[in-house]
């Protein structure tokens, strides 16, 4: 089947802020048309409006999507409220807006140290008036870096178990990885939710090597979870996946586990610069994902973003 990607570009989303299940569903952007190939990576961060566009072409240089011809966008439905847990709410819809004080967004985030320092994805974060974990306790933002897209966290409260890292960051193609997250924000219930996958490609949109691609299944909300090894121990951070509608127009086929993790290797390079050093081995006294389950469960909690 011959594939018409080069000539058009993929609309990539930040998987990982979901919209709250009360807001109406909004178009997604315009998909822009790029002759000489490309890849439109677009981030949600709580807001309707995106908080990081840009495009990445095949030679490695990076160019605002905002330079790039825009083609119309289709005409729209009316606005209808989202169904139940799997209906209307989906990867493209960006993020309603809410009143101060409402969740208007959720993500993931992992715990790296016993006395709460924790990571998640900085669009997780970015534009909220205040942040808190699935009970309502505050957590504070230590510091963010938009370009590699992580931010540590404070959770305030100690934990039983963290996401420990490999004696060296490396990630081989075909091996086993596990996402741990909170898909869908609130539609699913508080419930942590686990994937499994192998990793499909050792880069990310564009050739991008800051970034690796799995088939382990990544959905709003799943943003900022770790993304972890058999035996638990950290391989990246979930950050986006390809974006179902923009690939159809592009190509007349449905993407099929085509999801991204920021490297282990980038988080490492990011706690460092904060002076944080993670703990390093297996996290379970097993292998498999039941066992994993158990070591890396207790380290993951949800973000929510209030405006």
């Amino acid at each position: 089947m011959k594939s018409h990607i080069a000539a058009l570009a993929l609309l990539l989303l930040g998987a990982a802020c979901a919209p709250e299940a009360d807001g109406p569903a909004v178009a997604p952007p315009p998909v822009a048309v790029v002759p000489d190939g490309g890849t439109i990576v677009t981030d949600y961060g709580g807001q309707s409006a995106p908080v990081a566009r840009y495009l990445r072409l095949p030679d490695g240089r990076v160019v605002r999507a905002d330079v790039v011809p825009v083609a119309p966008a289709p005409p729209q439905a009316p606005p209808r409220a989202p169904g139940p847990a799997g209906g209307d709410a989906s990867v493209e819809a960006p993020v309603p807006r809410a009143g101060p004080g409402r969740a208007i967004g959720t993500g993931s985030a992992f715990a790296v140290t016993a006395n709460g320092l924790a990571v998640t994805n900085a669009h997780v974060v970015q534009g909220c008036a205040s942040v808190a974990d699935e009970a309502g306790r505050p957590i504070r933002v230590i510091a963010a870096d938009r370009r590699r897209d992580l931010a540590l966290l404070d959770a305030g409260r100690r934990f039983e178990s963290v996401v420990r890292f490999r004696q060296q960051a490396v990630v081989e193609l075909g091996e086993t990885v596990l996402v741990f997250g909170y898909p869908y924000g609130q539609a699913l219930g508080t419930g942590l939710n686990v994937t499994n996958g192998i990793v499909t490609g050792l880069a990310g949109p564009g050739g991008d090597a800051s970034r690796f691609q799995m088939n382990a299944a990544v959905q709003p909300g799943n943003s900022g979870g770790p993304a972890v090894d058999d035996a638990g121990q950290l391989l990246g951070v979930a950050v986006g996946r390809l974006n179902d509608l923009a690939v159809l127009r592009a190509t007349g086929s449905l993407p099929q586990g085509v999801n991204f993790a920021i490297r282990a290797a980038e988080v490492e390079r990011f706690l460092a610069e904060n002076g944080v050093r993670p703990e390093r081995g297996p996290a379970a006294a097993g292998t498999g994902a039941r066992a994993v389950s158990a070591a890396v469960a207790p380290a993951v909690f949800q973000v929510l973003c209030r405006g």
